[in-house]
């Protein structure tokens, strides 16, 4: 459990203001409030990080820069579609990313990094970036056809499960995979030296 843990933590902080949005718009149903914290949350989690020096990924820069942008157009014009249409953009600017080969050996726990190669990760890489994609295309539909409360909801349930399914399949492949290369190496390191 401590490494489900440790690979899903990173993700986790670089959606904090996004997921204090949701909260906050299903809880209070004010939409301009829960725009405004969820901003203050993605620039308070960057300023702890800078503090700190701890480094902050592409993904965290993307995701503050579209929360404020964003979030700012809709709080002065007091239409939500700005912020509903925020995460196409963050889907698609992501999904593209996630077509560099590589990308996931940040997320790998430290144990698993030396049995991988970008080959290993590379389908599931495409995976992410393909789910990317999808959810973008599907928020469209989502924005222009629901009300906020309903849309938040829709979207919130789907990207979870959704992640949270294709997580659990590359977390075991990608287990398996470790666990069958480091079994190899056991097995010839055993072999040249019973030689």
């Amino acid at each position: 459990m401590r490494y489900v843990l440790e690979a899903a933590r990173p993700i986790l902080i670089d959606l904090l203001s996004t997921i204090v949005f949701f909260v906050l718009l299903w809880t209070t149903r004010d939409f301009i409030l829960a725009t405004a914290l969820g901003i203050a949350a993605g620039v308070v989690e960057v300023t702890i990080r800078l503090v700190r020096k701890k480094p902050i990924g592409v993904i965290t820069w993307m995701s503050l820069g579209l929360v404020v942008i964003m979030g700012s157009a809709s709080i002065f014009t007091h239409n939500p579609l700005f912020v509903m249409l925020k995460p196409t953009i963050a889907y698609s600017l992501v999904g593209a990313a996630m077509l560099k080969r590589g990308w996931m050996h940040h997320y790998l726990p430290e144990i698993a990094k030396p049995y991988l190669t970008r080959d290993d990760l590379a389908p599931w890489g495409y995976a992410w970036s393909s789910l990317m994609f999808f959810s973008a295309v599907l928020n469209i539909a989502l924005a222009l056809t629901l009300d906020p409360i309903a849309w938040s909801a829709s979207l919130s349930i789907f990207g979870l499960a959704s992640k949270i399914v294709l997580f659990a399949i590359t977390y075991a492949a990608i287990r398996a995979r470790v666990r069958s290369v480091r079994n190899s190496v056991q097995a010839k390191t055993q072999a040249d030296s019973a030689a």
